[in-house]
């Protein structure tokens, strides 16, 4: 009798725990995941727009410069050189400016960690099980890390999941909803592409429980 009622005296303890175990996921955004102070802090707040757009081309240039052919970059270094003077001119200083963009692209919210979050983006597979991916990188848009310049590691998020819980994707970029765990860890994931490969800068990693085709 007595271990009967500990039994069941262990289930209503257990029953009044499930809710804390099952607490509903944080939904966020892909803003959320940068710091909010940083948000406001626009390096090119005070440029005009042909200002601006000169500015990303050179940021642009010289991201990529490494990446084209020898003839490419000869070329492209004259109209470098013009592009910088041009915005010394108009009193921009391009590398107090990178040097601030790169300061807000890699913060992070260290507030985020262990916190159980759901969100939605686009599917990049990294490796599979079978036909099922268990590792892949959540990102904000289509072509992200593709031949093109990644976003910034704050949004982008490595996912990982047990083999039995893996996805199998419809296509490359599949929008999902993912829920599990977050946490605000700065690493450096190897993309392999048919042609080479990439390191690739990421803000964050994420523990999946819960992979879905992205319905509103």
């Amino acid at each position: 009798m007595k271990k009967y009622l500990q039994l069941i005296i262990i289930i209503e303890c257990t029953l009044c725990y499930l809710p804390t175990l099952a607490e509903q996921a944080q939904q966020l955004t892909w803003e959320d995941l940068v710091p909010s102070g940083q948000q406001s802090e626009d390096p090119f707040a005070n440029m005009t727009q042909e200002q601006k757009d000169l500015a990303f081309w050179v940021i642009y240039i010289r991201e990529s410069l490494l990446d084209r052919m020898q003839e490419d970059r000869d070329g492209l270094m004259d109209e470098l050189k013009k592009a910088t003077r041009e915005l010394e001119d108009a009193g921009i200083d391009i590398d107090k400016v990178i040097a601030e963009r790169q300061k807000i692209r890699r913060s992070i919210v260290s507030e985020l960690n262990g916190k159980r979050i759901r969100m939605a983006g686009h599917l990049l597979p990294l490796e599979f099980s079978g036909t099922k991916t268990t590792e892949f990188l959540l990102v904000p848009y289509v072509g992200a890390c593709i031949h093109a310049l990644p976003p910034p590691p704050n949004q982008i998020v490595h996912v990982k999941t047990a083999p039995m819980n893996g996805y199998m994707i419809k296509k490359l970029y599949e929008i999902v909803w993912v829920t599990g765990i977050i946490m605000a860890k700065s690493m450096v994931k190897e993309l392999y592409y048919v042609d080479g490969s990439d390191n690739i800068n990421i803000g964050y990693a994420m523990q999946a429980t819960q992979i879905e085709p992205y319905k509103k």
